[in-house]
């Protein structure tokens, strides 16, 4: 024990110690057993006040020197009494092995961690970098083996549109007047069914014609988005089996996927957008909501739709049957579609947010700025 002191013994028995002051303690410090009075052993064999002990003081040095000494070269009281030698070191060496041992786990967890921390977020930057916001362009990609088939995405079934009545020709409208002639001298009092009456106007959503060309504005009106809008074409990144076509951006402005739909045509119109770089037009696209409005213009001809979903998609670490269906969410549809899509987490953008809109339904009220 460290409180008390290793050269303190039973008289015929050095290797035993008792924890109360007794006649039977001897001191060992000198090469044969000497008595020591209990007051003694109270105040100072017994506690760590041993160090200041002068016996002890007065043969510490030879017994340090002897101790040092290698295995069967000990003299005096170490080669007498070698429990005396473990004595002393067993304590300090013990000590000294669980601190360090203790120390050396802790540390190398925090180094493990900082590495692969560091690795994470190197990663994450380089495919970045590298890929850009958008999602691979190629249309082809290879599955993992054994995956089962993807199952086609849902559709959207379009709502009926209604089509304005026929207005009567300006020369059926003179036909029905009636005949003055027929009325003379007479005046017909005008009768409550003949009082056109004013009713304040609906604001709906007008006929959608089909675009002829790609979009040039994209407004969201609830997270104050009005940006310009341009196509973009894909890229090529990396070399020889490694070469992957992914969709360029714009530092400034939505990036229209050239190869998507027109807006008021069937299929899916694809914009990208950065989100923490460059200009960031995308920076608060997801505050987004299901239900909010989304304003595409093309020139001045106004293609309004309804926020029908928002998805969080894997990119950097997804597998092969992941990014099939991820280059599924901005392929060809059978219905009109909007797509926006940028990076997420900011900084990281290990992950994809798209924003999936359906055309606004005829007399579906929308706020068109």
């Amino acid at each position: 024990m460290a409180g008390l002191c290793p050269y303190l013994g039973l008289d015929g028995n050095p290797n035993d110690v008792q924890l109360v002051a007794t006649a039977k303690h001897r001191c060992y410090v000198r090469r044969k057993p000497e008595r020591v009075g209990n007051e003694h052993q109270v105040a100072v064999c017994l506690t760590s006040s041993y160090r200041r002990c002068p016996r002890f003081l007065s043969v510490a040095t030879r017994h340090e020197q002897q101790m040092s000494q290698p295995p069967g070269q000990e003299k005096g009281i170490s080669a007498r009494y070698p429990h005396l030698r473990a004595a002393r070191a067993r304590p300090r060496t013990r000590a000294r092995r669980g601190s360090l041992t203790l120390t050396e786990f802790m540390v190398g967890v925090l180094i493990l961690g900082i590495v692969l921390s560091f690795a994470f977020v190197g990663y994450a930057a380089f495919y970045r970098v590298r890929v850009g916001p958008g999602l691979a362009a190629a249309p082809a990609v290879v599955q993992e083996e054994g995956a089962a088939t993807l199952e086609p995405l849902p559709t959207w079934t379009p709502l009926p549109t209604r089509t304005p009545a026929a207005l009567p020709s300006p020369a059926a409208e003179v036909a029905a007047l009636p005949d003055p002639s027929a009325t003379a001298g007479s005046v017909n009092e005008p009768t409550a069914a003949a009082i056109p009456t004013t009713q304040s106007p609906t604001p709906t959503t007008p006929a959608r014609l089909p675009a002829a060309s790609p979009p040039t504005r994209l407004v969201i009106p609830a997270i104050d988005l009005d940006i310009p809008v341009a196509p973009v074409q894909s890229v090529e990144i990396g070399e020889g089996s490694s070469a992957r076509a992914v969709w360029g951006a714009l530092p400034d402005a939505g990036g229209f996927h050239y190869t998507s739909a027109y807006p008021g045509n069937p299929g899916n119109t694809v914009i990208n957008g950065h989100r923490d770089i460059h200009a960031a037009v995308f920076r608060n696209l997801d505050q987004v909501e299901v239900g909010d409005s989304i304003v595409l213009y093309v020139g001045e001809v106004a293609y309004p739709y309804v926020t029908a979903e928002v998805l969080v998609v894997p990119e950097t670490f997804a597998s092969a049957k992941q990014r099939a269906k991820n280059l599924q969410l901005i392929g060809t549809m059978p219905e009109e579609r909007l797509t926006l899509i940028t990076c997420t987490p900011v900084g990281l953008a290990t992950h994809r947010l798209l924003v999936i809109a359906r055309p606004a339904a005829a007399g579906e009220p929308v706020a068109i700025p």
